[in-house]
C-alpha cells in the first residue's frame, strides 16, 4: 500500500486484521471508541437528563395532594412550580449540548468508516474485485453506511438514555409504592420474552432482505451501464421482467419483516395496557383504603407512562438489531478482506528501468487451482525497446499474461523479472508508475479531458498533456471538435465520445506518464486502420527504446512487431518475428496469418 493512504486507515486496518472481535458490531463500535471521552460525556449527560426528567412526576404528586386538600398551603405549589421550571431549563440545556456533540461524533465516525471502506476497496486485488459484485459493493458503501450513520449517530446513545429512563422509572416507582411497583416488575419478564423471540425471528429475515437488496442494486447498476446494449437488442421487456422478479423477491422479504412487526408490536402493546389497567384498579383500591395518597397514585401512573415510551423504543431497537448486525457483518467483511496480491514488507523502490522483462517458468491460475492453470510454463525474454505482439484465440491467456507484469495478479509459480529484479521485491508504485496500461474496458472518468489524460501523473503541464494527445492522434479532435477543448468534461462512462475516441484518450493517458513499458490490450480495436497507422507512426518516434506489449488481431500491427508470441490454451506455442514464423510454413501463426490475409482480400 502506498504512502499516500491515511495513517489512521492503515492503523485501523492493521488492528482489524490482527484482532479477533467477538462480533462485527464490536468492530464497528471500535470507531466510536476513538471518541471515547466525548461519547462518555454524551452518555452520562443523557443519563442525567433522564433522571431529571423523571423527577417531574415526583413533584407533580405533591401538587395534586395540595390542590385536593385545601388545608395545605397553596404557596407551596408556586415553589414546586419554580423548582420544576428550573429543572426543565437544565434538561433543555443538557439536551441541546448532548445532541450537538453526539451528532458531531456520529458525523466523524461515519466519515472515517466510509473513507476506510472506500480505501479498502481501492487497495483490493483484481481477483477480489472479480469475486465481488459491483452492485453489492455500491450497496455496502451507500445504503449500509447510511443505516450505520443513524445507528451510531443517534440510535445507540438514545437507546442507552431510554434504557436509563426505563430503569430509573422503576427505581422511582418503588420509592412511591413497593406493592404496585412489584406488580409492574412482574409483568416485565413476559415483555422481554416477547422481545427476545422477536429478535431471534427477525435476524434471518433481515439477512435475507439485505442479500436480496444487494441483488436489486446490482441489477440496477448493471442495466444502467448496459442500457444501450439492452436497447440495441430490443430486450427492454425481458430486462424489465427480470428486474420485476428481483424486486418482487425484495417486496416479499420486506412483507415478512412487516408481518413480524405487526405480530409482535400489538402483543407488547396488549401486555403493557393490561398491566396499566390492573395498576389503575389496584391503585384506586389503595387510595380508597388510605394506603397511598391520590398524588402518589397520580405520580405513579405518570411515571409508568413515562416508562412505556422507552419500552417501545427498546423493543424496536432490539427488533432492529438483527438488521444492524447483518449490516455490520457486510461492512466488516470488506474491512477485513485480505489483499491477495500484497506488497512485500520492506519492498524496494524500483529505480528507473530500461524495460527488460523475463518470465521464468511462470504458472498462473485465477482461482489458485493447482490442477488447472490459465498459464503454464511460460518462459519468455523481452529485451528493452522490443515491440512484442501477443496472439491467440479467446481464452488463450493473452490478457492474463500482460496483467502479471504490473502485478494485477500474482504468479502461482515461477517469477517475473524487470531489469533483472523480481517484481515481488519492489513497491507497487515504483513498478506501476513505469508501466503504461491500456485495457479493453475503455474507462474514462467524469472529469475534464485534461484530468483524464493526466490521471496517472497529476503534476503534468498542459504542454505535456497535449504531447500525449498528439501521440495518440486525439489532439486535433480535442482542439477542433470539443467546445472547451481540454477543459471539456467527459460525460459519465464517456458516452459522448465514440469507441475510437475513448480508446485514443486511454492511450494518451498511458503515454502521459512516459512509461518504459507500454501494455496495449486490444487498445486499437475501435479505431480505423488509418488512425491506427498514425498512432503507430507516433509510437515509433515517441517509444524508441520503450518496451511494448501489444495484444491485437490486426496484421499490420503484428507484422511490425519485433517478436510475436503465440499462445494456445495458456501455453506459448511459437515465438519469433513475422518472417521467422511465416518461414516455418506451419504452426498456428502461419494458419492464422493465411486465414486473415484471405479475409482481407475479400
Amino acid at each position: 500500500m502506498g504512502e499516500d493512504l491515511g495513517e489512521k486507515f492503515l492503523e485501523r486496518r492493521e488492528k482489524f486484521l490482527n484482532t479477533e472481535y467477538k462480533s462485527s458490531l464490536r468492530q464497528i463500535l471500535s470507531y466510536l471508541w476513538e471518541y471515547e471521552t466525548p461519547f462518555l460525556f454524551v452518555l452520562i449527560s443523557g443519563i442525567i437528563q433522564s433522571i431529571l426528567f423523571l423527577t417531574f412526576p415526583l413533584f407533580l404528586g405533591p401538587i395534586m395532594d395540595i390542590l385536593i386538600n385545601p388545608s395545605e398551603l397553596i404557596s407551596d405549589v408556586f415553589l414546586i412550580f419554580v423548582i420544576i421550571l428550573f429543572i426543565q431549563m437544565i434538561v433543555g440545556i443538557i439536551f441541546g449540548v448532548r445532541i450537538f456533540i453526539n451528532r458531531v461524533i456520529g458525523a466523524k465516525v461515519i466519515n472515517n468508516l466510509r473513507n476506510d471502506l472506500f480505501s479498502t476497496i481501492q487497495i483490493m486485488s483484481f481477483r477480489w474485485l472479480d469475486d465481488n459484485k459491483t452492485g453489492e459493493l455500491i450497496s455496502r458503501t451507500t445504503s449500509d453506511i447510511n443505516n450505520l450513520k443513524e445507528f451510531l449517530g443517534n440510535n445507540l446513545q438514545f437507546f442507552v438514555r431510554q434504557l436509563t429512563t426505563f430503569i430509573f422509572s422503576f427505581v422511582f416507582l418503588f420509592i412511591i409504592n413497593v406493592q404496585l411497583a412489584t406488580f409492574v416488575l412482574i409483568t416485565s419478564p413476559p415483555l422481554f420474552f416477547v422481545l427476545l423471540r422477536y429478535r431471534n425471528k427477525m435476524r434471518p429475515v433481515y439477512k435475507k432482505s439485505r442479500e436480496t437488496y444487494a441483488d436489486l442494486t446490482h441489477k440496477i447498476q448493471e442495466n444502467i451501464q448496459g442500457v444501450q446494449v439492452v436497447k440495441s437488442f430490443a430486450r427492454e421487456d425481458h430486462e424489465i421482467k427480470k428486474f420485476t422478479r428481483v424486486n418482487e423477491r425484495f417486496f416479499r422479504d420486506s412483507m415478512k419483516i412487516i408481518k413480524l412487526q405487526a405480530t409482535f408490536d400489538p402483543i407488547i402493546y396488549l401486555i403493557d395496557n393490561i398491566a396499566f389497567l390492573i395498576v389503575l384498579l389496584m391503585g384506586g383500591f389503595f387510595v380508597f383504603i388510605d394506603h397511598i395518597s391520590f398524588g402518589d397514585l397520580f405520580a405513579f401512573i405518570l411515571l409508568m407512562n413515562f416508562s412505556v415510551e422507552p419500552l417501545y423504543y427498546i423493543s424496536r431497537f432490539i427488533g432492529n438489531m438483527p438488521q444492524i448486525s447483518e449490516i455490520c457483518d457486510r461492512v466488516t467483511n470488506i474491512l477485513n478482506s485480505k489483499v491477495i496480491v500484497e506488497e512485500k514488507k520492506g519492498a524496494l523502490e524500483l529505480p528507473p528501468i530500461k524495460g527488460e522483462i523475463e518470465f521464468r517458468n511462470v504458472y498462473f491460475s485465477f482461482n489458485d487451482q493447482k490442477d488447472h492453470y490459465n498459464l503454464k510454463d511460460i518462459n519468455l525474454h523481452v529485451k528493452p525497446g522490443e515491440n512484442v505482439a501477443i496472439l491467440g484465440a479467446t481464452g488463450s491467456g493473452k490478457t492474463a499474461l500482460v496483467n502479471l507484469i504490473p502485478r494485477f495478479y500474482d504468479v502461482s509459480r515461477g517469477e517475473i523479472l524487470v531489469d533483472g529484479t523480481n517484481i515481488k521485491d519492489v513497491t507497487f508504485k515504483s513498478l506501476r508508475s513505469q508501466i503504461g496500461h491500456v485495457s479493453q474496458d475503455r474507462l474514462l472518468f467524469s472529469r475534464t479531458i485534461k484530468e483524464n489524460i493526466a490521471f496517472g501523473k497529476r503534476d503534468l503541464g498542459l504542454r505535456e498533456i497535449q504531447e500525449a494527445a498528439i501521440s495518440s492522434n486525439i489532439h486535433d479532435f480535442i482542439e477542433e471538435e470539443l467546445p472547451e477543448k481540454y477543459e471539456t468534461r467527459v460525460s459519465e462512462r464517456g458516452t459522448t465520445l465514440s469507441g475510437g475516441e475513448k480508446q485514443r484518450m486511454e492511450i494518451a493517458r498511458a503515454l502521459a506518464i512516459n512509461p518504459k513499458i507500454l501494455i496495449l490490450d486490444d487498445a486499437t480495436s475501435s479505431v480505423d486502420v488509418d488512425t491506427e497507422y498514425l498512432i503507430q507512426q507516433h509510437f515509433k518516434k515517441v517509444f524508441e527504446k520503450r518496451t511494448i506489449f501489444l495484444i491485437t488481431q490486426r496484421l499490420s500491427s503484428v507484422r511490425n512487431a519485433d517478436k510475436i508470441v503465440v499462445l494456445d490454451h495458456g501455453e506459448i506455442k511459437q515465438v519469433g518475428s513475422h518472417e521467422e514464423l511465416i518461414g516455418q510454413k506451419t504452426g498456428i501463426y502461419y494458419k492464422l496469418y493465411s486465414t486473415l490475409r484471405i479475409e482481407d482480400r475479400r
